[in-house]
C-alpha cells in the first residue's frame, strides 16, 4: 500500500519525537522493494543491497533527528531509494549507474512529483521500448545508463568524431524514447 506525502510527514514528526516504531515500519514496508531496485539497477548481489539499505535507512534516521529533513519534497520511499542509490555508488564505487529518473523520465511525463520507483509497469514498458527504439539509440543508452561508459568510450567504440557528438545523439535518443513512452502511456491509458 501506497503512503500519501501526509503520512510521511507524520511518519518523520513521529521519528523526530522518538518514536522508533515508525522507523522500523519504514525499514520493513520499503526493504523488499529497496533490494528488487538495487539488485536490478545497480547489479549488485543481495547482501550489497541489503548491506546499502542498512545505512539508507540509518542516514535517513540521522537526517530527520538532526534535523536536515523537516518537509520532504518527494515520497519518502523515493528520498530514502536516493539515499540508498549514493550509498551503493559510494560503498560499491560504482562510477555511473543508471540513473533511474533520467532514463524512465517519469516525473518529466507527470505535473506532480511522483514516486518514480513504485512505476513497475512503466519500467517495464521503458524496458520493452529500449528493445524498439533502434540502432544507434540502443546501443548508445545500453552502453551509458547500464554498463557505466563514458561519453569518450561510446565514441571510441561506436566510432563517433568525439564524446560531443555522443552527448548530443544521447539528448536525442532520450527524447525519442520520452515521446515513446509519452505515445504509449496515453495508448494504454497509463497515466
Amino acid at each position: 500500500m501506497e503512503q500519501t506525502y501526509t503520512e510521511d510527514q507524520i511518519l518523520i514528526q513521529r521519528i523526530k519525537s522518538g518514536d522508533e516504531a515508525s522507523l522500523v515500519e519504514i525499514y520493513k514496508q520499503h526493504r523488499p522493494a529497496f533490494l528488487q531496485w538495487a539488485q536490478h539497477s545497480y547489479r549488485v548481489d543481495e547482501e550489497k543491497a541489503a548491506d546499502a539499505f542498512q545505512d539508507a535507512v540509518v542516514c535517513l534516521y540521522r537526517n530527520i533527528v538532526q534535523g536536515k529533513l523537516e518537509t520532504l519534497t518527494s515520497s519518502l520511499k523515493t528520498y530514502l531509494f536516493a539515499i540508498g542509490k549514493n550509498v551503493i555508488r559510494k560503498k560499491f564505487q560504482q562510477p555511473v549507474a543508471l540513473e533511474t529518473d533520467e532514463l524512465w523520465m517519469v516525473e518529466n511525463l507527470h505535473a506532480e512529483p511522483i514516486d518514480q520507483f513504485a512505476t513497475n509497469e512503466r519500467q517495464q514498458l521503458v524496458a520493452r521500448l529500449m528493445e524498439t527504439i533502434g540502432e544507434p539509440c540502443k546501443s548508445i543508452l545500453e552502453m551509458f545508463y547500464f554498463r557505466g561508459f563514458s561519453m569518450e568510450a561510446i565514441a571510441e567504440r561506436l566510432k563517433y568524431k568525439n564524446e560531443n557528438v555522443v552527448k548530443t545523439q544521447k539528448l536525442r535518443c532520450l527524447t525519442s524514447l520520452k515521446n515513446m513512452v509519452r505515445e504509449r502511456y496515453q495508448s494504454e491509458d497509463l497515466m
